[in-house]
C-alpha cells in the first residue's frame, strides 16, 4: 500500500482524507493462521504538521482463523489503527519514521496493525470439544473409540494429592 506525500509536500497544516484498499494474497507473513477473505481496507487522514507528517488511520478486513481446539476455520472481522508520524530522512528523530521520494510504503504498518488485532485465542464455539489426543478425531463431529484413560506413569503421584478415584 503507497501513500503519495507530493500534495502535502511545504503545505503546512494541511490535511487530506486517505482511502485506501488492497486484496493481500502474500500470507507469508501469516503462515498457517490466517486466509484474507476480503481487501485490507484503511480510512483515515494524512496530516503535514511542520515537515512531520502525521497519519492516522482504520482498517479492517475478513480472515479465516484456525479454531485453538479442534482446527476448524473460524471467520473473524479484524479491525485494527495506525497512528505514525513520518518525516524525511535525515530529519525524523526517535518519534518518527522516515521516507525518501514522495511515497511511503505502509504495508510494514498494516501488518503490524493486522498482527496485533489477531485475537490470542480463537474458539469455533464456547462449547468446542477439541480434538481426541490419541486419533485426532474432532469430538465436536461425535465421540471416538479411544481409550484416553491411560495415564503417564510420571503424573501418577498427582492422581493421590487430588484425591480422584482409579475410575476416571
Amino acid at each position: 500500500m503507497l501513500l503519495g506525500m507530493a500534495q502535502l509536500f511545504s503545505k503546512n497544516g494541511l490535511s487530506i482524507p486517505v482511502m485506501l484498499t488492497e486484496q493481500i494474497n502474500d500470507t507469508s507473513d501469516y503462515p498457517d493462521v490466517v486466509e484474507f477473505l476480503q481487501p485490507v481496507k484503511l480510512e483515515g487522514t494524512l496530516k503535514n504538521e511542520n515537515e512531520t507528517f502525521v497519519f492516522e488511520a482504520k482498517g479492517n478486513t475478513e480472515v479465516n482463523l484456525r479454531c485453538d481446539r479442534c482446527l476448524a476455520p473460524v471467520r473473524k472481522e479484524l479491525c485494527f489503527e495506525i497512528k505514525e508520524r513520518f518525516a524525511h530522512t535525515g530529519r525524523g528523530n526517535e518519534e518518527t519514521e522516515t521516507f525518501s521520494g514522495d511515497q511511503i510504503d505502509l504495508a510494514d504498518f498494516v501488518r503490524r496493525g493486522i498482527l496485533c488485532a489477531l485475537p490470542m485465542k480463537v474458539l469455533c464455539s464456547d462449547h468446542c470439544k477439541g480434538l481426541c489426543p490419541v486419533c485426532g478425531k474432532n469430538l465436536n463431529e461425535g465421540l471416538c473409540e479411544c481409550d484416553t484413560t491411560y495415564i503417564d506413569p510420571r503424573f501418577e503421584s498427582l492422581r493421590t494429592l487430588f484425591n480422584v478415584d482409579e475410575e476416571v
